[in-house]
């Protein structure tokens, strides 16, 4: 399979997750965004390349993933609908498994303009005419396609991979906590 490798500099990446930091929000909020934290680290443990969950193993790792952001039995419960949700949805499938999937990682750092960046999930499908790069940015919370500054942020994600894998189809796309896989 393909392998892709882009050097990111620890240095970088530290300072731009200080950037990232946002001052309190209101406790719904910081729930909010501590749910959909949950989810995305389920997702993430669940679509390990080369190591996915298995079906029995999705309990206890919402439970993990819910306690290590201090949220409460029924709230895991909950991490696990919302990622189980993604997983089985027919649009997100190809995406965590199969065989058109040919690489996949998660959390990929990257370098653009002097930025450092976390794209969600990167995977590599075989799309019958060739090769394409998925850029897949996970919005729980929101209608995505609504929200300027996240389609803004995917694009920059797509430009500067894009700059990465000259001559490579790269798309990017929004998953929704309804499975959904709005394409920017």
């Amino acid at each position: 399979g393909a392998t892709a490798w882009v050097p990111v500099l620890p240095l970088l990446v530290q300072q731009a997750q200080a950037q990232r930091a946002t001052p309190s929000a209101p406790a719904h909020d910081a729930a909010a965004a501590r749910l959909g934290q949950a989810v995305h680290r389920l997702l993430e443990w669940a679509g390990r390349p080369g190591a996915p969950l298995a079906a029995g193993e999705m309990p206890a790792a919402a439970r993990a993933a819910a306690a290590a952001l201090s949220l409460s039995g029924e709230a895991a419960r909950r991490v696990q609908a919302l990622a189980e949700q993604v997983l089985r949805s027919p649009a997100c499938a190809r995406f965590f498994g199969g065989p058109a999937l040919r690489w996949a990682g998660n959390e990929v750092p990257i370098a653009a303009g002097g930025e450092a960046l976390r794209i969600d999930r990167l995977v590599l499908l075989d799309e019958g005419a060739g090769p394409c790069w998925w850029v897949l940015d996970y919005k729980l919370q929101h209608d995505p396609a609504q929200v300027a500054a996240y389609r803004e942020q995917l694009g920059g994600y797509v430009q500067a991979l894009r700059a990465l894998q000259p001559g490579d189809a790269v798309r990017g796309a929004f998953i929704t906590a309804q499975g959904e896989v709005i394409e920017a």
